[in-house]
């Protein structure tokens, strides 16, 4: 029997941990021989240039074939383009009938205003007569990032654009409440829409254009409408594929799958715990519907050992759940020169890092180590807050945001070590990834990942929750002991390379694979 396809499900192909790992996934796979393909759910256009991107990086081999669910329905679009109504026509056509001729006249002109707030540049166009025609939001680049359309000083449109081009259209009624979104080809094509229902905003159908055969066919809601797609790219193979789901709601939808067309896995990238993130803190709301189901997949995958043993002490399905970690790549870096003063962070600035806390103890370190630096590579929501926090604990000479880079294996290889305050983490790829280029880390002992990662004094520290003090102390261990952040790092890649390169990953794919294919036979043997 040929081997199974590998259908691999996830809502986009973003710039997350998560992202990357599910590309290294499809590469792994498909240099093992499978056919392997990636199916997104999003409704951005900008897929096609983010695939380009990724072949000509290298990050994604050109046999793993890519389909997203927009723009498959986005082929048969080739009509010339719709031509655009002038804004406020409906509006002003009314209006001529009622006015006269000077006043009909003064509707006609238009004037501009420009501006900057907190949200950006913007745009708003009047007509002589005063009413508010348009508001145009731009980006930093001077593209249009959307406009809202106005009669009688009501938004009853917004058009979001993607290079020069709307790509969403939403539709409000008098009160303001969305009543359609409309999914718009280059052309102007309308080949999908949302009806919603004003009073509830929910959805009450998704009609889908085919322009060749000028039908439409009406799904219930947006899910269903990407089950249905789904499933006709599962049924284009000769065999039941494999279809891995990697997001909350990528998995409820491969559960409405026919059971026998495919072998339903689900992988989870972070935690199942909501705050405080403690072993009994309740479960996350957005894998609700997924934990109440688990007997319909034939495997979930998460992480670590340790957190499969609370997911089914807390959930159950322990015959389902099974444990593959993240492959990681193990590049050769360039010979860098160990900085034996500076300590690192690479993170997106979000909540989850808790990232006050690495700047709160390392405030503690310059006590005994006064010429000791401090570096944080990262962009995010938090990253004002904690430009403040340093500001307001005199720390600037020694604490530095370097901003995003591009390079972040050359950073962690030149660290002494590198700090992960994270309230919660699955496997996190900042650890593993400073341990495969030999650098210690030390970390706060977070569910999950960094226990899973760091042998506690043997490949970097991990420290309680919330002590900086003993966050401190352990940082203080290496800058006065450069030997022994030699050795942790050191040991630390030999360890990481033993559990987390290709081939010790792909034994542990198989593992799960043969488990799914059980279930999937004894299921069907019943039916």
């Amino acid at each position: 029997m040929a081997a199974r396809p590998i259908v691999i499900v996830l809502h986009q192909l973003g710039f997350g941990g998560a992202t990357k790992a599910v590309l290294d996934q499809a590469a792994m796979f498909s240099r093992d021989g499978r056919e392997v393909l990636v199916a997104t759910l999003d409704d951005s256009p900008a897929q096609a240039a983010r695939v380009e991107e990724l072949h000509a990086s290298g990050l994604l081999p050109a046999a793993v074939r890519i389909l997203n669910v927009h723009e498959e329905h986005c082929l048969g679009s080739v009509a010339a383009p719709v031509s655009e109504a002038p804004s406020g026509w409906l509006r002003k056509r009314v209006r001529r009938e009622r006015l006269g001729r000077v006043e009909s006249t003064l509707a006609e002109e238009r004037f501009v205003e420009s501006g900057h707030d907190s949200h950006g540049d913007y745009r708003r166009e009047f007509d002589g007569t005063g009413d508010l025609l348009t508001f145009t939001r731009l980006h930093k680049t001077g593209a249009i990032k959307h406009i809202n359309y106005y009669e009688n000083a009501i938004r009853v449109r917004r058009d979001q654009y993607l290079n020069g081009v709307p790509h969403v259209r939403s539709l409000y009624d008098a009160n303001g409440a969305q009543t359609r979104e409309m999914f718009l080809a280059k052309n102007g094509f309308c080949y999908a829409q949302r009806w919603l229902d004003a009073g509830t905003g929910r959805g009450i159908g998704v009609y889908v254009a085919d322009r060749q055969s000028g039908e439409v066919v009406r799904h219930s809601g947006i899910p269903a409408w990407h089950v249905a797609w789904l499933q006709s790219v599962v049924d284009s193979f000769s065999i039941a594929p494999y279809v891995v789901a990697e997001s909350s709601s990528a998995i409820t939808k491969i559960m409405g799958l026919r059971s026998d067309s495919a072998i339903r896995m689900a992988m989870m990238h972070n935690s199942h715990l909501t705050a405080p993130f403690e072993v009994n803190s309740p479960l996350r709301p957005d894998y609700e519907a997924t934990f109440n189901r688990m007997s319909e997949l034939d495997a979930f995958l998460v992480l670590s050992e340790r957190q499969r043993g609370d997911m089914v002490t807390r959930i159950g399905a322990e015959d389902v759940m099974t444990v593959v970690p993240n492959v990681l790549r193990f590049p050769e870096i360039a010979e860098v020169e160990r900085d034996v003063k500076l300590v690192s962070v690479v993170s997106r600035l979000a909540p989850q890092k808790s990232l006050h806390e690495a700047i709160h103890a390392f405030s503690l370190v310059l006590r005994d180590v006064p010429d000791a630096r401090l570096e944080i590579y990262g962009g995010g929501p938090s990253k004002r807050e904690l430009e403040s926090l340093v500001e307001d604990l005199g720390l600037r000479s020694s604490v530095t945001f370097e901003g995003r880079t591009k390079e972040p294996l050359k950073v962690m290889a030149r660290s002494l070590c590198t700090i992960s305050t994270s309230e919660w983490e699955a496997l996190p790829l900042s650890i593993a990834e400073s341990l495969g280029v030999g650098t210690p880390v030390v970390a706060y002992d977070c569910l999950y990942g960094p226990s899973t990662l760091i042998k506690n004094e043997e490949t970097g520290f991990v420290v309680p929750r919330g002590d900086r003090s003993e966050l401190a102390g352990a940082i203080l261990k290496l800058l006065q002991n450069p030997a022994l952040s030699q050795r942790l790092g050191e040991a630390g890649r030999e360890d990481v390379k033993s559990t987390l390169d290709e081939e010790a990953v792909l034994a542990r794919w198989q593992e799960a694979f043969g488990w799914a294919d059980q279930r999937f036979s004894a299921r069907n043997l019943q039916d």
